[in-house]
Parts: C-alpha cells; structure tokens; sequence
C-alpha cells in the first residue's frame, strides 16, 4: 500500500502534506468557503457519500472478514498438520501405557531331531529298570555315596549300588512337540518409571494440543489481515478511477481554454500527460488488487474469482475500552498466548521423561512365570513320546553396568533439550512483549488519525472543487489544478487507509494479548 501512495504522488507530482498536520482549508479555498465542518460525524458522513465511499459500501453476498477466516481456517494445511501432532502424541500416550503392562507371550514349536540314545554300562541287575514283579509295589531308587566312598552311584533299597548290564540305552524321541505360555511383571518399573513416563506424554499431548489451538489463531488472524489488504487494493482502484474522471473533466476544461486563447499548448498536455499516468496507475492497482484476491482464493483453497465487498470497514471495530496500560497487557498477553503454553508444556514433559530415564541406574526387577506342555518334556525322565505339563515361577534381579553409562548420556541429552525449550519460552515472552506494543501504539495512532484524515479528505475535497471552478473560469493555473488533484487523492488514501489501520490494528492486538483464543483451547493434565 506505501508503494501505491508513492506511485501516486510521484505520478501527480504533489508533494503531499506532513501526516501529522491538519491542512489549513483557507490556503486552498477563498474566503467565502472557508468554514469547514469538523463534526465527526459529518465528515464520516462526507466521506460516506463521496466515489469512495460508495464503492467500499458493503454489498448484499460480499465477502466479509469472519467469512475469510472461517474458510481460510477450514482449508488450512498446517492446522491439519498440528491435528496430525496431536494424534501422534496421543498414540505415544497408549505406547507408554501398553509398554508397562505385563508382558504375555505364548508359543507352539515342532522340531525333528536326529537319531541319539543314552548309554548306560555296569553290572548285572537288568531286572531292577524293568520294575518290581507283579503284584509288588515299587521300591524307591535312591542316589548316595558308592562303595568306598569315591562319586555317587544309584542305590537299591537296600543300600547296595544298583548296576546294568550292558548293552542298554534308551532312545531319544525324533519328533519333539511343545506348547508354553510366559509372563513377565517389570516390577521396577511400575515403583520407578511408570507414573514419570505417563505424566511426560501427557505433557507432550498437551503441549501438541496449545500448539494446534495457536496455529488455528494465526490461521484465522492472517485470513483477516490479508482481507484487510485486500480491501486496501479495492480503495486505492476506486481512488485512482475516481481521480481519472476528474482529471479527464479537467482535460476538457484545459482544451476549451485553450480553443477560447486562455491557456497554452502546454497546459493541455500538462493535464492530458496527468491522464496518462493515472491510467498506468490504475493498471497498477488492478494488478494489486488481483493478486489480493488471489491470495484469498489460495488461503481458502477457492477458485479465484472477483469478490464483492461485504463488509463495512468505515465502521469502526468494536471498543476494547477499557483497555488496561501496556504493562499490563503485555503480562495479559505472556499470560493467555498459547505458544508459551506449547513450550511450557514440553518443558514439563522433558522433566517427567528425565526422571523415567534415570530409573535405568537401578537395577530392574521382574517377575516371571513360565508354563510348558510339551511332547517330550524335559521335565520328565526318561524322556517319553508323551505329553506332559511343567511350569515354574519366581523373581528376577538384574543390571548391566554399561546401562548406566547409557542412562548418563540420555539424562544430559534430555537436560540440554530441556533448557533449550525453556531459553526458547523466554525468547517468545519477549517477542510477544514488543508485538503488543507495537499493535498497542499502532492502535493509538490509528485512532487520533481517523479524524485528522477525514478532516483533511474534507478540505481537499473542497478544495479541489473551488480549484476546479476558478480553472474553469481563466483564474487558476494548470499547476494549481494538478497540486489539488493530486492532495485530493492523497488525503483520500489516507482517510480510508486510517479506518483499515484501525481494524489490522485491533486485530493485531487482539492476537498479541491472546483474546482470540478458542474457548476450548488444551488444558493441563495433571
């Protein structure tokens, strides 16, 4: 937009007046026309009924600002991409639950083995392996010190060493069949790790959650932003067309002076060179404004097309009065915007996985309980192509040394992310703070510029058209006439300019504070 009040000022050659002064309507109108209306209203009113005026009035179906920012929020890439976050945070939520669960595993295996047998050599005494003869229950074979007390040997009942005479062996099952079942409790776990490591997802859930809500403001902030620029482009069009017809008025003007011998040549071409660059100004303004519009398009993923204007941006926002003083609301704004809360959330999250990691310099208790059924089973002896069940339970104490060197090297990883979370929570408070006075003061000046601009849209108005008059008549030269049309255009970019800044303004500040907030924004998890 500076570059298009730039062009027109060099395009007109006027130099335009400070911004902060208030023309003096008596330099450019006779005295009779001197008094000029400064009743707010009354301007507002002026400036409501002039060409400008009446192209930025809203139209039945015209686009309007919330509208902007509902599509622009629908059709928003990155918000989409903060959801995907949120939904990768709340998967590792379930894995670090489901990592802390007893572990239950079952399996079914088949094996061929290849031919063995075990040998067994000694004495007489075949009879003793075949058992008691019928009818007599069996004596039990025990196993002690042999004769002359060297190893141990199989004992019968009666003490004596129980011997076979070989060839004997016992042939080992060729199809080996098992079905087991496991279960491992981490018991260290659950005292040392489980509940940091759940309070640390959370954290980092949440943390994803203030993100997508932060995004979703600033998708729906820039949509508003670039609908105000937009309609910076439609104002400076309807300026600069309007700025043609008078200027082409004028030429005629300058041609019947000339045809009745008041004016030269020169004046002519002066007014009709003045036609031109307007007419190349215009061209440039169309390009602006397209290009506006593209960018709308894009952002609310719409074919392009031309929009209409659909809202009232002569109106001023709604009031934040009262407004607390700067100090205040830049504590308001470090204290609502949901980034830091982004940030204050994953540095709580990096705390908690600090504490779960460091439980790996102790050592790891488990529990454990196995259950087999198997054909043959090794339980068994000897070994018989039948099906038989064995289990067992117990404890398990382990710890590996290297691990706590591990441990060392992730605790000082997770320390140095942890500070640098926080460094870049500092850095954005500070951000923050100079955003809100920036859009603070540029509120401020919007505000007192409202008025002054309109006032001088008035003076330059009449001024121009007491300009015109005297032209018409002989009594005013080409020069004057150029320098009013050119204040003219200038005051009515600035006036109009002036209520925009307002709303980019008040919406600048409204984002910095964090008032735009989603009532539903992410909540801690305790």
């Amino acid at each position: 937009m500076i570059a298009i009040t730039t062009l027109l000022a060099a395009v007109l050659a006027a130099p335009p007046p400070p911004a902060s002064a208030v023309p003096d309507p008596r330099a450019a109108v006779s005295a009779s026309d001197a008094e000029v209306v400064v009743d707010l209203a009354e301007l507002d009113k002026i400036l409501r009924e002039s060409p400008l005026g009446k192209g930025l009035a809203p139209v039945p179906g015209g686009l309007t600002v919330n509208a902007v920012a509902e599509r622009t929020e629908s059709a928003s890439p990155s918000l989409q991409i903060k959801q995907e976050a949120i939904e990768r945070a709340a998967a590792k939520v379930d894995q670090a639950i489901i990592s802390f669960l007893p572990q239950i595993g079952v399996k079914a295996s088949y094996s061929r083995l290849s031919k063995a047998a075990i040998n067994f050599g000694g004495g007489a005494g075949v009879g003793a392996l075949n058992g008691p003869p019928d009818g007599q229950p069996a004596a039990p074979i025990v196993v002690g010190d042999c004769p002359g007390g060297v190893g141990q040997c199989a004992l019968d009942p009666a003490g004596d060493p129980l011997v076979i005479t070989p060839p004997f062996k016992i042939q080992i099952p060729l199809n080996s069949y098992s079905l087991s079942a496991n279960l491992s409790v981490p018991i260290s776990d659950y005292i040392l790790s489980l509940a940091p490591a759940r309070k640390g997802t959370l954290a980092a859930r949440d943390a994803a959650t203030y993100a997508r809500d932060a995004e979703r403001v600033k998708v729906q902030t820039d949509a508003r932003l670039a609908y105000y620029n937009w309609l910076r482009g439609v104002a400076s069009l309807l300026v600069i067309e309007d700025s043609l017809q008078r200027t082409q008025s004028r030429l005629v003007d300058a041609q019947n002076l000339f045809d009745a011998g008041s004016a030269t040549r020169a004046d002519v071409l002066r007014v009709d060179a003045l036609v031109s660059s307007q007419q190349a100004a215009i061209a440039d303004a169309q390009a602006y404004r397209k290009v506006a519009e593209r960018n709308l398009a894009v952002m609310m993923n719409e074919p392009l097309r031309s929009y209409d204007v659909g809202e009232d941006i002569l109106t001023p926002p709604p009031s934040l009065d009262p407004l607390p003083d700067l100090d205040d609301l830049i504590a308001e704004a470090q204290s609502n915007r949901l980034e830091i809360r982004s940030l204050e959330r994953a540095v709580d999250g990096m705390h908690q996985n600090i504490r779960a990691t460091r439980a790996q310099y102790y050592p790891r208790l488990d529990a454990f309980a196995d259950a087999l059924y198997a054909n043959p089973n090794q339980r068994f002896f000897p070994l018989a192509p039948v099906w038989r069940g064995s289990w067992s339970v117990g404890v398990q104490l382990s710890y590996t040394i290297n691990q706590s060197l591990r441990t060392k090297a992730q605790v000082r990883e997770l320390k140095t992310n942890k500070r640098e979370l926080a460094l870049q929570a500092e850095q954005m408070r500070r951000g923050i703070a100079m955003e809100v006075a920036q859009a603070y003061h540029d509120r401020e000046r919007a505000l007192s510029a409202i008025q002054l601009t309109t006032r001088s849209l008035a003076t330059y108005i009449e001024a121009y058209r007491v300009a015109s008059e005297n032209y018409k008549q002989g009594a005013a030269t080409t020069n004057e006439i150029i320098a009013a049309e050119g204040e003219q255009v200038q005051a009515a970019l600035r006036a109009v300019n002036s209520r925009i800044d307002l709303h980019v303004a008040t919406t600048r500040l409204l984002y910095a504070t964090g008032r735009l907030n989603p009532k539903s924004g992410g909540t801690r998890s305790q």
